[in-house]
């Protein structure tokens, strides 16, 4: 069953500690970007498959920018929001033929356009610095208002028991070093990672904290929600030969 609205107003993620601030920015720019450029071939594809080899893409969550590098590559026209300046930043960088702003996704007006992309579980993020959580089937619906006939939106989420047992996680880079921690909370379907950063300036290491809270959903209480806004759905475990890792649903929504 569906989440209903009354039920998604009673769920209150934890407030964070920072939004992907320059450190945990620049960091994860370098050292997880496996999804995007791993996914990019198969998205591309989705996309040209469906009749999309043009227009405007937007993408919700661009975080540095490399997914909407290969779409410029590509030759679509990109418009990218993130919440954190940080990577807004490096997204211009990265793609300067692309537009971006910094937002959230859930109040961001979304324009016509040909398709809607967002990855690597932005739709879970709760950065709310209000903690009020809008149901997720209002943003679909601005989605779907927003994209021409035949327009794809394609995103993928985190499931529910995501990491609910996972180990604290290490991670290193030549001068940066992150360590994740997982808390599960079993009431909300939700999972907070909090998040230590050591990052090299000059000669010292800057030490940063992050808390980040996402919104873990069931595949079909997602599905149910999109054909109720008029999409039709596929659900997908892969795009193209990238494989999602477990505990995550890719989503292919169509306007006809």
């Amino acid at each position: 069953m569906a989440l209903t609205d009354d039920r998604a107003q009673r769920m209150r993620p934890a407030k964070p500690a920072g939004i992907y601030r320059s450190d945990l920015a620049s960091i994860y720019d370098e050292g997880f970007r496996s999804f995007a450029d791993g996914a990019a071939p198969g998205l591309l594809a989705i996309l040209s498959r469906t009749g999309l080899k043009r227009g405007l893409i937007v993408d919700l969550g661009c975080g540095s920018g490399i997914w909407a590098a290969h779409l410029c590559h590509a030759g679509y026209r990109v418009l990218g929001v993130d919440v954190s300046p940080a990577m807004v930043d490096l997204a211009r960088v990265r793609a300067p033929n692309a537009e971006f702003c910094a937002g959230s996704f859930r109040t961001f007006s979304i324009p016509r356009c040909s398709a809607i992309t967002a990855l690597s579980d932005v739709l879970c993020y709760q950065f709310d610095p209000d903690n009020v959580h809008q149901p997720l089937i209002h943003v679909f619906r601005r989605a779907f208002a927003a994209l021409e006939p035949g327009g794809l939106f394609v995103f993928d989420i985190a499931e529910v028991g995501l990491d609910r047992c996972s180990s604290p996680r290490f991670c290193e880079g030549e001068d940066w070093m992150c360590f994740i921690r997982y808390k599960y909370d079993e009431k909300q379907d939700q999972l907070l990672r909090h998040i230590l950063t050591f990052r090299k300036h000059g000669k010292l290491y800057r030490r940063r904290v992050e808390k980040h809270c996402l919104q873990l959903y069931r595949p079909c209480d997602i599905a149910t929600m999109l054909k109720e806004v008029g999409f039709r759905v596929e659900t997908t475990r892969r795009f193209g030969d990238f494989e999602l890792m477990p505990r995550r649903t890719g989503f292919i929504a169509r306007k006809e």
